[in-house]
């Protein structure tokens, strides 16, 4: 698995993060898609599955 940067994007007032077309169409995220956020080591990680801690951190270190 190779790092690649996906988009910047801004936090506003209300808490709300836009992802842009070109990425959600990439990442197959549709509307309505649910997404979970996890903080790993002080990085935050975002997947369209609901993943057991362990399996993330498996997935990292199997990916290093």
């Amino acid at each position: 698995m190779k790092t690649k940067f996906v988009a910047k994007v801004k936090l506003t007032k209300q808490g709300q993060l836009t992802l842009p077309l070109e990425a959600r169409k990439d990442l197959g995220i549709k509307i309505d898609t649910e997404l979970y956020w996890y903080e790993y080591n002080g990085v935050l990680i975002v997947t369209k599955d609901l993943l057991n801690p362990k399996e993330i951190e498996g997935k990292i270190k199997r990916n290093k």
